[in-house]
């Protein structure tokens, strides 16, 4: 019989059913693992996708914040929020935003003098855990420390249709709003965003002429010659067309002369009335209706008028009492307290104030005063402008701006660094002009001015 050789041999036998279960065995084996290596793999490059895009959003959250200290350093208020974008702008909104998956939260956090600390975070869900990860930055506010108020330039300015004079501005935000002495129009709101180039962005026509205007949430406040509207309430929450939502008719006849605004009451000043409500406390809570609350008659005229807590200030023609203050703890019933009687008998035209401070302007004279003890202001200091001051405004802290009509020297600035000893340190100089309203952007760091230059009516000073 032939010999089978042995591999033919073992080749024939085929797989026993141990050795097959052995190798199913090891397929399965196999097979898992390469499952499991490709779930596992799909699963780490979807985590490391979405820490690459939560890491995207944290760098945006920082770079966000940055635009928004470089549209105005005041705009990084402490605190946690979210972020929205509208116009190609970033604003801070609510306490968090949402993309997807991811919510983001950015922290501003003061750290020291002019430096804020930004902390953007972006969580999301993994699993059954929580991911997240930080950015941290610092960021200057650069503006404030590289520029000065002691070297002011002029940064733009408006051309307003034909050449009747600007007489008084507010500022908020992106807008100022001015006042003309009766053009057509004479109550214009001007867009300073760019602050070197103003543009209009809405204007109204209005009875009599316009005097005086003050600014409050979603409300222009305005003071007119208007025998039956002394104080016109403008709604500006659409910039481009300011709409008249309500008027006050003060008793008689006097010009309304200037207006003060806090939460839902309008304090108005007029010129002397016949002993009838030259001081009015005006409830503007519903704009369509104002009412009076409270009047006090002294039969002098009050240019304008400063509130602080309790406790009204006025500025007025009285050769002996060119300060009243006025106590109005009690709305309905202001009452009479002291007075002040500055040198010399020039009216007190303008009058502002900030913390315990107050500064009234007298002829060429600027006075800084204590109202520490409210109902009876002290006098600490005074400083001699270029011109009869017509009007007065601060930056909340160390610095005045007053507008004159200083024959070479209409705007100046004043370092109230030591309120005693208050000092001029620089001056706009500009020929026969005369710098009738000035108002503080603490958004822009910048003066918005109303003047008599037929062709620039609005100008805006800047720290240089």
């Amino acid at each position: 019989m032939p010999k089978v050789p042995l591999v033919t041999r073992l080749n024939q036998k085929g797989f026993s059913s141990v050795e097959a279960l052995l190798a199913a065995v090891v397929f399965g084996l196999l097979v898992t693992a390469l499952a499991g290596a490709i779930v596992y793999g799909r699963g780490s490059s979807a985590s490391a996708g979405e820490r690459v895009r939560a890491n995207q959003l944290a760098e945006e959250g920082v770079e966000a914040a940055r635009n928004i200290r470089d549209a105005g350093y005041t705009n990084l208020v402490d605190g946690t929020y979210g972020l929205v974008q509208g116009g190609n702008v970033w604003t801070l909104s609510g306490n968090s935003d949402t993309s997807g998956i991811f919510t983001r939260q950015v922290v501003v956090a003061s750290a020291g003098a002019n430096r804020k600390n930004i902390t953007a975070t972006v969580s999301w869900p993994q699993g059954t855990a929580t991911a997240s990860t930080s950015v941290v930055t610092r960021l200057t506010n650069w503006f404030a420390i590289t520029q000065s108020w002691a070297n002011l330039v002029l940064a733009g300015s408006y051309n307003a249709a034909s050449t009747q004079d600007a007489v008084k501005v507010a500022t908020s935000g992106d807008y100022a709003y001015v006042v003309r002495n009766d053009a057509a129009p004479d109550f214009m709101v001007v867009n300073i965003s760019n602050p070197a180039a103003p543009t209009l962005a809405g204007s109204l026509s209005l009875s009599g002429a316009p005097t005086n205007v003050f600014v409050s949430g979603n409300y222009a406040y305005v003071t007119t010659s208007d025998d039956v509207a002394e104080l016109r309430i403008i709604n500006i929450s659409n910039p481009a067309a300011p709409v008249i939502a309500g008027t006050y008719n003060a008793t008689g006849a006097a010009n309304g002369l200037g207006v003060y605004v806090v939460g839902n009451t309008a304090y108005l000043s007029r010129a002397a009335n016949a002993s009838s409500d030259e001081f009015v406390l005006v409830n503007v809570t519903t704009p369509a209706s104002p009412t009076r609350i409270g009047g006090l008659a002294n039969n002098i005229s009050m240019y304008e008028v400063y509130v602080s807590g309790t406790v009204a200030y006025l500025a007025t023609l009285s050769d002996t009492a060119e300060v009243l203050v006025v106590n109005i703890a009690t709305p309905a019933t202001p009452v009479l307290g002291t007075s002040l009687n500055l040198t010399g008998t020039t009216d007190a035209l303008t009058i502002d104030g900030f913390g315990t401070n107050l500064l009234v302007g007298q002829g060429t004279t600027l006075y800084t005063l204590s109202i520490a003890a409210p109902l009876v202001p002290t006098q600490l200091g005074t400083v001699t402008a270029s011109g009869t001051i017509y009007d007065v405004a601060d930056n909340g802290s160390s610095r005045a701006f007053i507008g004159t009509n200083g024959a070479l020297a209409p705007f100046q600035t004043v370092n109230l660094n030591t309120i005693a000893s208050p000092v001029i340190d620089k001056s706009y100089a500009a020929t026969l002009l005369t710098f009738y309203g000035v108002a503080y952007n603490a958004t822009k760091d910048r003066v918005i001015a109303a003047t008599n230059s037929d062709t620039q009516e609005v100008m805006v000073l800047a720290p240089n």
